[in-house]
């Protein structure tokens, strides 16, 4: 019995087609990956640098000391205190306008606020007691 050499011609086509089929598969399958892995690391860049940024507790106390010692907090006779990774920024009798100063400069901040009150006294002025874990 003879086996036709066109039928092994034909056999080696089919092969190749397949090898190519196979090929293009996995160049698509690697490009899936490479932008994956772009992604990937850019989010692991951007939390590295909210790492850096949030977890400095000497930065934090400093920048705060800053915040209470700036002259438009002079009249809100903030209180600072310091519990357990924790500190404490109370005012009893703060103007409005300090307050306002104080919160944008807290919020627009990198700090973990943990607890937040404030109370209005009156039309001019308010209390409030803030929790910033260092």
């Amino acid at each position: 019995m003879k086996i036709n050499p066109l039928y092994i011609g034909l056999l080696l086509v089919m092969a190749l087609v397949f090898v190519i089929y196979q090929l293009d598969k996995s160049k698509n399958q690697l490009r899936t990956s490479k932008v994956a892995l772009q992604k990937v690391e850019a989010m692991a860049e951007e939390i590295d640098a909210l790492k850096r940024t949030w977890d400095v507790p000497k930065s934090t106390s400093k920048a705060i000391e800053r915040l209470i010692k700036s002259p438009q907090l002079k009249s809100a006779n903030i209180q600072r205190t310091k519990k357990r990774g924790k500190i404490v920024l109370s005012s009893k009798k703060a103007n409005l306008k300090a307050t306002n100063y104080f919160f944008v400069k807290l919020f627009n901040g990198a700090y973990i606020l943990e607890k937040f009150e404030v109370k209005r006294l009156d039309q001019e002025s308010v209390s409030f007691n803030v929790e910033i874990k260092i």
